[in-house]
């Protein structure tokens, strides 16, 4: 069904509505059951609790709820405050926590090059349901994580750059200093900027202090992080796009009874849909209040833009392919839209 809902971004408000209505009917509470045990898994997230990206997460563990009729609670413990963001895959993997509701793939890339995959996916997580690549994540982060990957809450929202100092083209990212994660080192690279990691919340004075000159980050809440004001431009177009996991620890997963696994499965895959929906409405909203702050967009002439985005992808395949050559390739042939 969530495959049937997207067109090409077209009647985004219709597809908010469309996306709520089939939660309503997919999700509709099973027939009363008896009594049994109750059944809670420890979550953290990769950002804190308000942070904008987590605006599905109350919705989610809501629906969890009510579709195993209270039988499956998630306690989200919080954010970056509770295990910091680049160290959660390490908990989640020896059991310290059991659930990471909504942890970018690229941050578990310490763990192998393949998790870079999602971001350079060019298809929906949806779609990847039926090409086969979902099932190839599923033997990935069993393999690599000791986790069970459930879905991706976010898609076909890309990657931009924003910067402070303005340019006319590529050329004049040369020397740049520019906020990293994984996904993008190798492009940035390319582009002979200089890449610099320091942790998703750190950048708003890492950009008010001029430490760095720009970072890459989704195309919306920009506005909701405050970053809006201390960030002159952004640059067009973009690349990539957004690559949120949710995994739950294998162990803590085969414990659950197969009804509740099945729960866990069928909110997070309609989610997909809904938080996807959200987010692309949340692109356009969220420029309007960035213009008003004085923000502008910096569209890169045609031969540079093409150049950009292609730099983007052929140098980070090129190099995942060359650090993951088991997943990689396969990787790439299930992610790769058809034309």
């Amino acid at each position: 069904m969530v495959a049937r809902i997207f067109g090409p971004w077209r009647g985004l408000v219709g597809i908010w509505v469309t996306c709520m209505l089939a939660a309503a009917f997919l999700l509709a509470p099973a027939a009363a059951v008896q009594a049994k045990d109750v059944y809670t898994i420890k979550a953290i997230s990769a950002f804190p609790k308000n942070h904008p990206h987590n605006l599905g997460l109350p919705l989610f563990i809501k629906l969890v709820e009510e579709k195993s009729q209270g039988r499956l609670k998630i306690n989200w413990l919080g954010g970056p405050e509770v295990v910091k963001t680049f160290d959660q895959a390490d908990a989640l993997r020896r059991g310290s926590v059991d659930m990471l509701l909504y942890n970018p793939f690229s941050f578990f890339k310490p763990l192998g090059a393949v998790f870079m995959c999602r971001g350079l996916s060019q298809i929906p997580a949806w779609e990847e349901r039926q090409t086969g690549a979902f099932d190839l994540w599923v033997k990935i982060f069993r393999e690599k994580v000791n986790a069970e990957y459930l879905g991706s809450l976010n898609s076909l929202v890309p990657f931009r750059l924003f910067l402070n100092k303005k340019i006319d083209g590529i050329e004049g990212l040369k020397g740049l200093k520019i906020r990293v994660a994984p996904l993008y080192i190798p492009w940035m690279k390319a582009l002979g900027a200089k890449p610099i990691t320091i942790p998703p919340m750190e950048i708003y004075t890492a950009m008010q202090r001029g430490v760095v000159d720009g970072f890459v980050w989704p195309a919306y809440a920009i506005p909701g992080l405050g970053w809006h004001e201390v960030t002159k431009y952004e640059v067009i177009p973009g690349a990539f796009q957004i690559e949120p996991a949710t995994i739950v620890n294998l162990d803590k997963f085969k414990s659950l009874p197969p009804d509740l696994q099945k729960v866990l499965k069928d909110v997070t895959e309609i989610m997909e849909g809904i938080d996807t929906a959200r987010s692309l409405v949340r692109m356009e909203t969220d420029w309007k209040i960035m213009q008003a702050a004085g923000m502008k967009k910096l569209v890169l002439p045609p031969a540079d833009a093409k150049k950009f985005v292609e730099l983007a992808n052929d140098v980070t395949w090129k190099y995942v392919i060359e650090q993951a050559p088991k997943y990689g390739p396969e990787m790439r042939k299930l992610t790769t839209k058809k034309k």
